[in-house]
């Protein structure tokens, strides 16, 4: 599968997190899916990221601000269901909140 198709695959599925999250009666704000390799650096130097090689660059990972009851929502006990719907939309999708550099507002794709 080439790179774009695996793009087309992993955004097919973040729509469809992105859908299940309003079925549960929550709502969502954007972060980050495109992220230049300047933008990566500046993370890793504030210690916000642990690689140069981040998903972002490549469109293959995106993060979402969760809110339950309009309150943004920093515990990741609050993201675990989106974490575990994420992983069960297919093999490849990986969920930040299981890494021990917890990012739980992040969802990515292997390439």
């Amino acid at each position: 599968m080439t790179l774009r198709e695996k793009q087309s695959v992993f955004l097919l599925n973040f729509a469809k997190l992105i859908q299940w999250v309003y079925e549960q009666g929550w709502e969502l704000t954007a972060g980050e899916l495109l992220r230049t390799p300047e933008q990566q650096a500046i993370y890793v130097q504030e210690g916000k990221s642990k690689t140069s090689d981040s998903k972002h660059l490549i469109k293959m990972a995106g993060d979402l601000n969760l809110f339950i009851d309009g309150v943004f929502q920093t515990d990741g006990d609050a993201y675990k269901p989106l974490g575990d719907y994420w992983k069960s939309l297919n093999t490849d999708n990986i969920w930040g909140g299981d890494w021990e550099f917890k990012d739980n507002d992040h969802f990515q794709m292997r390439r």
